[in-house]
């Protein structure tokens, strides 16, 4: 076996843990004391990347990493590495974690599904459309991977480069007037058709023909295979191998040298032993204590408890030129940044209409650490929290400076992931797909969407509405000089009046602050407080109803430890044991509490899709919260293997019962 390195790669960046970073360096000279697995993530940490090449290991890193020294010690180690490469797992990034948990609460949903629609006018070439879309699904892996799990821990398996899925439907037999609404109705029933990430694709193209020279492609991806960023690079690969194979050329885009899945184990090798690291525990302490509901006005037929999957509903506003110049001079002025100005307009508002002087509001930042990730397809994004405090009834010009401040510490946390945060500050939330933010405000500055597609005039278009993601979001787009404001709402949560109410609120304030920074949101907006526009209020949490969470360390009916008993008891203390990274010597008590041993919502959800693996049973997702301790949740296990074994004897008696009606020569029909 031979050993090769490649020392070509930029050096990284970005905030982790010293004890991860520097881990290589801190057992050199002592390696055959340290695991393989250890070892490996320790040149993992340090942005070394490894890969076997035919039994060969390949070895590539940041400028300066490999030394002499260190590939003296890996080339020592190689036939190890490449057996620990050949057995192990790629664990998924933080992001991919959030998106696979939320999809496993709702496998059926399409909040997370990503499409884009446009419409091709000319000539086109389907054969080199076909050989576009498949030279693109090779290129990018983050297309073709799926998610299995492992004793509930889901994991990435990238699968050999086939056909891109792709589905024609030719539409030119229906009369012209009918094709439209054909189009439309394959269009909606395809975005939201749900995906499976255990056996994929995660990718779906739907090509449709309207006419000779008129057609519409919809490309439909789940958030999992990757974020906006990645969306103008699938465009730009699409357009050039386009215009290749329309030229008879090979359509081969360069291939890819990073690889998604080195992201994915770097950042979980650089926090393994502290996901938070220095910055994140000091968010931890800035966010404790602020409040993750929104009291805003609810539907009238909201009963508590109930949460419907709606499409989102959207309210669009313009800041014109004008507008978005005085936007831009008041930034100037309060020396932020117009990012800064809109939030704060955004904040303010939705402080006034809940009459809260304390909110969290979610950002979405790229979350691309190192230059040589920018080219690569797959979901990077980062959700970071940013606290503003509405106290004291402060001028919109001091409001500026303290939302200023919280944005440049939470900019400083900005690798920070999430869910890190969220195990931290909320372990016993209930399934929430961004359980510390009900609300999203976010500046658009991806790539262009446009689709260069040669010889054809591509325009995009309006794709479907798919489920909500939060109770309110609001996106702001650069366009013409002005900014389009787009403010989405979960309507089974708030209602669409309350959506104008914070739209005409946002531009009202943002006029008021450029006139004159000094005023108050109540000098524009009047008094505040949550004004029911229809039906009740309530505090708007993230299943849509205010409820009271059980607590977990409440003493009434506590029984006496015990070990596990049963079988069933005793793989899932097993189980427990491996998922809480209890020693060894300790036996879980049945009775204690999932979240009082040190779990979280997501190491829940893999308990889970453990039992759900293991058993052979299907557990609903909102009943496990019952179900947080050995004893509860074994007896419902034993309970539903019972009812599962039932439910297929019975069948099974029913189809022998058929058959025994069947005369012989019906029977020999049936089994020619």
């Amino acid at each position: 076996m031979v050993l090769r390195a490649s020392d070509r790669c930029r050096t990284g960046g970005g905030d982790r843990p010293a004890e991860a970073a520097h881990g290589c360096r801190r057992r050199r000279g002592t390696s055959t004391a340290v695991t393989i697995e250890d070892y490996y993530a320790d040149l993992v940490a340090r942005g070394v990347r490894l890969a076997d090449e035919d039994g060969r290991l390949r070895c590539a890193a940041p400028a300066g990493v490999l030394t002499d020294a260190l590939l003296k010690e890996v080339s020592a180690r190689k036939d190890e590495l490449l057996a620990h490469l050949a057995e192990r797992r790629v664990p998924l990034s933080y992001p991919q974690e959030q998106l696979w948990v939320a999809h496993r609460l709702d496998p059926a949903g399409c909040a997370y599904h990503e499409p884009v629609l446009v419409e091709l006018e000319g000539l086109l070439q389907p054969t080199a459309l076909r050989r576009a879309l498949d030279a693109v699904y090779h290129r990018h892996e983050a297309l073709r991977t799926v998610y299995p799990t492992h004793r509930g821990r889901p994991h990435q398996v990238v699968l050999e480069p086939g056909p891109c899925p792709l589905t024609v439907a030719d539409l030119t037999d229906l009369p012209p007037e009918a094709r439209e609404e054909a189009a439309r109705q394959w269009v909606e029933r395809e975005v939201r058709r749900p995906f499976d990430l255990t056996t994929g694709p995660v990718l779906r193209a739907v090509l449709l023909t309207l006419d000779a020279e008129r057609y519409r492609l919809l490309l439909t991806r789940h958030h999992i295979a990757g974020d906006g960023w990645s969306l103008g690079l699938l465009l730009r690969d699409l357009g050039d191998a386009y215009g290749a194979a329309r030229s008879g050329r090979p359509p081969t885009p360069p291939p890819n040298d990073v690889r998604y899945t080195d992201f994915a184990e770097w950042q979980r090798a650089v926090r393994r032993r502290d996901p938070l690291g220095t910055r994140g525990a000091e968010r931890v302490r800035a966010l404790r204590g602020a409040p993750v509901g929104l009291r805003l006005p609810a539907p009238e037929d909201l009963a508590p408890g109930t949460r419907e999957a709606p499409v989102a509903r959207t309210v669009d506003v313009r800041l014109e030129a004008g507008p978005a110049a005085g936007v831009r001079a008041l930034a100037d002025h309060a020396r932020v940044t117009p990012f800064t100005v809109l939030l704060t307009a955004y904040a303010a508002v939705l402080g006034h209409c809940c009459d809260q002087d304390d909110i969290l509001i979610g950002s979405p930042v790229a979350g691309r650490p190192r230059a040589e990730y920018e080219d690569v397809v797959g979901t990077f994004a980062n959700l970071l929290p940013i606290r503003v405090r509405l106290d004291g009834d402060p001028s919109l010009d001091t409001l500026l400076r303290r939302v200023h401040t919280e944005v440049m510490d939470a900019l400083e946390a900005r690798d920070v992931p999430f869910g890190a945060l969220v195990a931290e500050i909320a372990p016993g939330r209930r399934f929430d797909a961004e359980p510390l933010c009900q609300a999203t405000f976010s500046l658009q500055n991806l790539p262009s969407t446009e689709v260069p597609l040669p010889g054809l005039r591509v325009t995009l278009l309006p794709a479907p509405q798919v489920a909500p993601k939060h109770a309110l979001a609001a996106i702001a787009t650069p366009s013409d000089g002005g900014y389009a404001v787009t403010f989405s709402v979960d309507p089974a949560r708030v209602t669409e009046e309350t959506a104008r109410a914070v739209a005409d609120g946002f531009v009202r304030v943002l006029s008021g602050a450029a006139a004159d920074p000094g005023l108050t949101v109540a000098d524009i907006l009047g008094p505040a407080g949550p004004r029911p526009v229809q039906g009740h209020t309530v505090a708007v949490d993230a299943t849509g109803a205010a409820r009271t969470e059980p607590s977990h360390s409440d003493s009434a009916g506590a029984t006496a430890p015990a070990g596990p008993m049963t079988p069933t008891q005793r793989r899932l203390a097993e189980l427990w044991r491996d998922l809480l990274a209890l020693p060894e010597d300790v036996t879980p008590d049945v009775h204690a509490n999932f979240f009082d041993l040190g779990g979280d919502s997501i190491k829940l959800t893999q308990l889970l899709a453990w039992v759900m693996d293991a058993f052979g049973i299907d557990l609903p997702v909102r009943r496990i919260h019952a179900l947080l301790d050995i004893a509860s949740l074994a007896s419902a296990i034993d309970d539903a293997v019972k009812d599962r074994d039932e439910a297929a004897d019975a069948t099974l008696a029913a189809l022998v019962r058929d058959v025994e009606e069947l005369t012989e020569e019906e029977l020999r029909k049936r089994l020619s």
